[in-house]
């Protein structure tokens, strides 16, 4: 099975599906609020990617937005619908989409999602087609964790050995590999990639896109209500090349 598969298959697990219809309570977080006031076209049509049961997708809904709410997750996506049957929500897989070139004003791809998906090419493949149905003026907000503080700690010291990985003088492969993170959760088993900043600035670079702001999360915002539910993570906001 493949990496992409495990996820989905853990998403639509119980446990999880009512973990995130719960955790909708939670609302924007603050950094959320902060960047789609600032970037984001107000009222416009909007894509949530990775929307969970909605956590995200509700807020905008409300604020006006023209929201889509995506999962690949077809249970996710039942429990959104079961909550508000008001809003569009679909089942879908960001690597291919049916939606029109430049159709979306705002995406969000929010708790470190683009970093569920498996490998670097996938990714990649990932951010093209974002900047495809990316309007041109449009912005897109995503986060993601990193490696840069971390390196240094004793558990990526460990790793790094096991792995037979010198962290002073990794080839690109060793990087992608030494952030390749196989973790559970409620019984369930889930990947995550934790990259470099270059890593990501290098992905926005090859799809097309380019970095408008990025910032580490807790020098932008601060403590978040959630704090425990969140990570040390990284805020970006990248536009399409012009």
């Amino acid at each position: 099975m493949s990496i992409n598969k495990i996820n989905e298959k853990s998403y639509n697990k119980t446990e999880i599906v009512n973990y995130y219809s719960e955790f909708i309570s939670a609302g924007l977080f603050y950094y959320e609020e902060m960047l789609i006031n600032k970037y984001f076209t107000a009222g416009g049509r909007t894509l949530d990617i990775g929307c969970g049961a909605g956590r995200v997708t509700i807020p905008l809904h409300k604020r006006g937005f023209q929201v889509i709410g995506m999962d690949y997750a077809e249970k996710m996506i039942s429990a959104a619908r079961a909550l508000d049957e008001a809003i569009d929500y679909r089942v879908g897989d960001i690597l291919s989409t049916q939606f029109e070139d430049q159709e979306f004003d705002n995406i969000i791809f929010s708790f470190n999602g683009l970093m569920l998906i498996g490998t670097y090419e996938e990714r990649l493949i990932a951010m093209k087609e974002i900047r495809r149905i990316l309007k041109k003026s449009g912005s897109f907000i995503f986060t993601t964790p990193y490696l840069d503080n971390k390196v240094d700690k004793s558990y990526w010291m460990e790793k790094a050995e096991t792995l037979g990985i010198d962290v002073n003088d990794m080839t690109w492969e060793q990087q992608l590999k030494l952030g390749d993170e196989e973790l559970e959760d409620y019984g369930s088993a889930f990947f995550l990639h934790v990259p470099f900043v270059s890593e990501v600035q290098k992905m926005a670079e090859e799809a097309g896109m380019e970095i408008l702001f990025s910032a580490r999360r807790l020098d932008y915002s601060g403590i978040e209500k959630m704090e425990d539910e969140l990570d040390d993570n990284y805020l970006w906001v990248a536009v399409c090349k012009k």
